[in-house]
């Protein structure tokens, strides 16, 4: 999938106002940014906040990323029942250390409340263990969460955000 031609000079956060460009220069650019985010994140940790209200716009840009990006993230569909990021995180890699690891389905996470408040209190602990870029693929609905719940955590977090029309 082809966005559109893409100017190297910025990027976009959750502070860019995506209504003043048409949506596919803006993800274009959104998607440049994560590109990079994951290149130079390489051999470190780091968390990075993907915002895509668009279930299908987000697998569109999973795929191109594993299709095109030197860079092949790992994909963690996080179960229902999961209470705490840390330990499902430690448990899916198993000593690996993947290029980068994305986390699905935050939005069904029954007690992501608890999870939010878990992760927020264990920041300092992801990067003493993990020396890869964590990307968390979230809504608006649960960015306005984060914010609220785990304020540590977010302020700790590259935000690339993604459009839809």
């Amino acid at each position: 999938m082809q966005f559109m031609c893409v100017e190297q000079s910025s990027e976009n956060t959750a502070k860019d106002d995506g209504t003043k460009y048409d949506s596919a220069k803006y993800n274009e650019r959104s998607f440049s940014t994560l590109i990079r985010a994951l290149r130079l994140s390489q051999g470190y940790f780091s968390f990075v906040l993907v915002n895509c209200n668009s279930l299908a716009l987000r697998q569109q840009i999973v795929d191109r990323l594993q299709a095109n990006c030197s860079v092949k993230p790992r994909q963690l569909f996080l179960p229902k029942s999961a209470t705490t990021l840390y330990r499902t995180i430690a448990a899916e890699i198993d000593g690996e250390k993947p290029p980068a690891l994305m986390l699905l389905g935050l939005e069904s996470v029954e007690t992501i409340d608890r999870l939010l408040v878990s992760t927020n209190l264990l920041c300092s602990e992801f990067s003493k263990t993990f020396s890869f870029p964590l990307v968390f693929w979230v809504t608006d609905e649960l960015l306005r969460k984060i914010i609220r719940t785990a304020p540590d955590l977010y302020n700790r977090m590259t935000t690339i955000r993604f459009i839809s029309n």
